[in-house]
């Protein structure tokens, strides 16, 4: 999985430059808004549906029809997720698509084979099938970059480099992730219910998208100029390039935290929690340092001196990186044990923490922004991590009534 997701990130910025370079800068903006609402749906929607089919494949010993009951479930929240993305596109399509009805439909298309590949994620995880897991990861950024750099050759426009992006996830079918399974025998049924299991889920996924990704929105709503939202975009954009990667490494801990909750080892658990945290501590430190050292530099080489943050927003930026790298894994632990419930309600807590530093925090708009970042995501991982127990798992090994599982 680590090499797939090594792929996937160089083939990922290689499209990006193939685009940038071929467009300009004018005509390659719709495709940073599509890329960034894609995103956004994927985070917020698609990534709980995937951690919500591999529990219950990894309770089911990977049997399908565990699912059945919840398939209206699912495809109401992807319906959602993509309602709301093409809705974006929609009221925006004049502003920033120029008025060319043709990003609706790409929009509509490619968050469905988005929402495709998140579900064959999910069965892949569910069933341990790692290596095939990885192989998508990587399949997927070869197929963006070969079809890119097609478009490129052919005929290079905004359409035809949106139109790539819309084929890469349909590499996931060469993995064959809905083949049946010969399992049997004895299943765990999950005790969580599906909806609040979900809904939390996804307000918790939702909250911690605002403390990552809101920076360049919130610099501008609290009197930040364009040359500021430009530098806290560019930014927070590179530095959490870790916390992108890391969404498609916890689906190798999430079965196996899956088991031990199933088994009753809530002990287990919370000293891997702790383990966790006082890594991310440790990689907190490490990366304000680091960033907050050569920070600033590395945007001035990539971006130009004008993008150059100041040291403390770098090292800030830096810290809240590291911490989140933490807080992702150990949120692996509350969808394990079904407490989504308890995951929102502390992501929420550190929400309004950060929101907190925002307003009242020293400086800039650029250093409020910075310091609220780093503090909600320390805020989250002592929550999480630290300051309670993890929760015990209700669930128990037992015969099922579900369809198709024995």
């Amino acid at each position: 999985m680590l090499g797939g997701t090594v792929v996937s990130i160089v083939t990922v910025l290689l499209f990006q430059i193939v685009a940038g370079r071929s467009l300009g800068v004018e005509a390659f903006a719709p495709i940073g808004v599509v890329w960034t609402v894609s995103f956004m749906v994927y985070t917020v929607f698609m990534i709980p549906v995937e951690q919500f089919i591999t529990r219950r494949l990894a309770l089911a010993q990977g049997n399908a029809g565990v699912l059945a009951p919840d398939r209206i479930l699912l495809i109401s929240v992807l319906g959602v997720g993509i309602a709301l993305g093409v809705g974006f596109v929609i009221v925006t399509v004049d502003r920033l698509f120029s008025g060319s009805t043709a990003f609706i439909v790409l929009a509509v298309v490619l968050l469905g084979t988005r929402s495709l590949l998140a579900v064959g994620r999910g069965f892949l995880a569910g069933r341990r099938r790692f290596i095939a897991y990885g192989g998508s990861l990587a399949a997927e950024g070869l197929a963006l970059f070969v079809a890119g750099a097609i478009a490129a050759t052919i005929h290079p426009t905004t359409l035809t480099f949106a139109i790539a992006m819309v084929i890469a996830p349909t590499a996931i079918l060469l993995f064959r992730p809905f083949r049946a399974s010969g399992t049997t025998g004895l299943r765990i049924v999950d005790s969580a219910a599906p909806v609040s299991f979900l809904g939390f889920l996804i307000l918790a996924t939702a909250a911690s998208q605002i403390v990552i990704a809101g920076g360049p929105v919130i610099v501008g709503l609290i009197g930040g100029s364009a040359a500021a939202v430009s530098s806290i975009f560019v930014t927070f954009t590179l530095f959490r390039g870790p916390i992108t990667s890391a969404y498609n490494l916890v689906a190798r801990v999430l079965p196996d935290f899956t088991a031990l909750a199933a088994q009753g080892r809530a002990h287990v658990l919370t000293i891997w929690a702790h383990r966790i945290t006082w890594v991310g501590y440790a990689l907190a430190v490490t990366g304000f340092a680091a960033a907050y050292l050569i920070g600033a530099s590395i945007i001035r080489v990539l971006y130009g001196a004008e993008f150059a943050p100041e040291a403390a927003v770098a090292g800030f930026a830096g810290a809240g990186v590291g911490a989140g790298l933490a807080v992702l894994f150990v949120a692996q632990i509350y969808v394990a044990t079904g407490a989504t419930r308890a995951l929102a309600g502390r992501w929420l807590v550190a929400l309004v923490i950060a929101a907190a530093a925002v307003a009242f925090g020293p400086g800039s708009p650029q250093l409020r922004i910075a310091l609220g970042f780093a503090a909600g995501e320390l805020a989250a991982l002592t929550m999480l991590g630290l300051a309670v127990g993890i929760p015990r798992s209700k669930d128990k090994p037992r015969r099922s009534d579900v369809p198709g599982v024995e």
